[in-house]
């Protein structure tokens, strides 16, 4: 008989222990809105972070120091120069009214920057915010690494072993829905070329990989991707196919 209380206190502690890096008590909070970033309502017909919000964050995020800066000869990040940035993109409102919103940026290091999960939004309750993923910069344009596509708001599924079979949907508790269309997880990365072009990525649990193509005025997906593990053979770029990513020549 005690060894079975032990057992159902056990399963008790385990069940209301709050999964990593979502809203635990202790967890860091980023602030949002951000004020350079405009709130967008939601449109119709895309349940992932829309083209129009990411260029407005890469408006923002680009300005700041360091976010461009490369080393033109070998094309790599400096040290103490170059700087990475992550905001953490979220919709906030009612069900009838939700808006795509972003923190103000955490900064990071000349190689990578880790995102808050956790959001205080300055208009609406806990109840009413649902966090997407995060937006970010690379200062050299480099597609996402392993570690990029590693980073996700939920604790659920891990991401190095196998990919989720469905695009997974924000909950808080409940899923963000919005009139009638599930907002799906999605991250982003940003980024300006030394000849001055952006491009924009977007990407999901389920490992697709989306760039933005101005000519054909539509998201095209370049590849599926999993991350790799970082132990030996260590490698930052993530395993894809039908093979290495390659970015759109646009």
């Amino acid at each position: 008989m005690k060894m079975s209380w032990l057992f159902l206190l056990l399963l008790m502690a385990c069940a209301s222990a709050p999964p990593p890096n979502t809203t635990a008590p202790d967890a860091p909070i980023a602030q949002g809105p951000w004020a350079e970033v405009p709130a967008m309502e939601l449109p119709a017909g895309d349940p992932a972070i829309p083209i129009g919000f990411l260029r407005d964050v890469a408006d923002a995020l680009l300005k700041r120091p360091g976010a461009s800066v490369c080393d033109p000869v070998r094309r790599v990040p400096i040290k103490g120069l170059s700087t990475e940035y992550c905001a953490t993109v979220y919709v906030a409102g009612p069900p009838d009214s939700m808006s795509w919103r972003v923190t103000e940026p955490i900064q990071g290091d000349h190689e990578t920057c880790n995102p808050f999960f956790a959001v205080k939004d300055a208009d609406h309750s806990p109840a009413r915010v649902w966090v997407v993923g995060y937006i970010h910069n690379h200062p050299c344009a480099a597609a996402p690494s392993s570690q990029d596509l590693s980073q996700w708001p939920t604790d659920a599924f891990d991401p190095t072993v196998s990919m989720a079979e469905f695009r997974m949907i924000p909950g808080n508790p409940a899923p963000a829905v919005f009139r009638g269309e599930e907002i799906q997880m999605s991250s982003a990365l940003v980024a300006q070329r030394l000849d001055g072009t952006r491009f924009f990525l977007r990407y999901f649990p389920t490992g697709e990989v989306q760039q933005w193509s101005q000519p054909r005025s539509k998201w095209v997906t370049l590849g599926t991707c999993t991350p790799r593990r970082l132990s030996p053979p260590f490698s930052s770029a993530p395993q894809c196919r039908p093979g290495t990513l390659r970015l759109l020549n646009e």
